[in-house]
């Protein structure tokens, strides 16, 4: 009970969080800092070598971590990793449905592969993740999933409609499970990214590019950084977001301003 005597449950030491992707640069970051909230780690990724570098961060900062190999293309792996998570951790307290692709091309030039591809890492692998989980989370009534959507879900994406469409599509698979959930205590939000410095659009525009576009389009004068979706994700978990669910957070600084 808080000193308002109003009970709010948030992210405590020795919960777990799963992160998916958890080997890129959102990823390690968000690692890092429920690290240093006490949290235990569960890595999901399908680069060995950056996953097993982020569970390392951790261990470092003093939490329990561990990498778990994972294609999120592939359901039948989805559901051993889930099983595997359950077993070395327990239910999750915080799900970070992180990882996502963006194979880039006109809607002309995109192949049906790569449209299906991006839909089952993007939007189908939050699905059955949580699915996975879901039992387990609904038996402990505590709980948090965070869902990393992208300004591209509002904007739309020249030579990307596939991956904007699952960005739009997470935000109302967020809502919907929201307003499922809410009576078993499992608050449910989204994080919308604005352009960052992540191996995402540094694939596509140089690094002096991206600095230079910010300060002349982003009304905070700067691109984004890992640590900035990482505190948003922290105090998303935490007990004071208590009350907050079904929510799209932008965090782009004020390029694009959600009502």
């Amino acid at each position: 009970m808080s000193e308002d005597e109003i009970a709010r449950d948030g992210l405590k030491p020795g919960d777990t969080v799963v992160i998916t992707g958890g080997g890129g640069g959102f990823g390690q970051a968000f690692a890092r800092r429920f690290a240093k909230l006490g949290a235990k780690i569960a890595i999901w990724e399908i680069d060995a070598a950056s996953g097993a570098q982020a569970a390392a961060q951790a261990r470092d900062l003093g939490a329990q971590a561990q990498l778990f190999v994972v294609d999120l293309a592939d359901a039948d792996a989805i559901a051993r990793a889930a099983q595997q998570t359950l077993e070395a951790f327990g239910a999750p307290y915080c799900i970070l449905n992180n990882a996502s692709v963006f194979p880039r091309g006109e809607v002309l030039d995109l192949t049906l592969q790569d449209w299906d591809w991006t839909f089952r890492v993007n939007i189908t692998a939050p699905f059955l993740i949580v699915k996975a989980f879901g039992l387990a989370m609904i038996a402990q009534k505590r709980g948090c999933i965070i869902n990393l959507s992208s300004g591209r879900a509002l904007e739309g994406a020249p030579r990307g409609a596939n991956y904007a469409a699952t960005k739009a599509a997470i935000l109302s698979l967020t809502k919907s499970l929201a307003l499922e959930w809410a009576r078993h205590g499992i608050r449910v939000n989204a994080i919308i990214p604005g352009q960052s410095l992540t191996a995402m659009p540094l694939a596509a525009t140089p690094v002096d590019r991206l600095h230079a576009h910010a300060a002349q389009r982003v009304p905070l004068g700067r691109v984004g950084y890992p640590e900035d979706m990482a505190g948003a994700a922290a105090f998303l978990a935490s007990a004071d977001a208590a009350y907050i669910t079904g929510q799209g957070i932008a965090v782009n600084g004020g390029v694009v301003m959600t009502p």
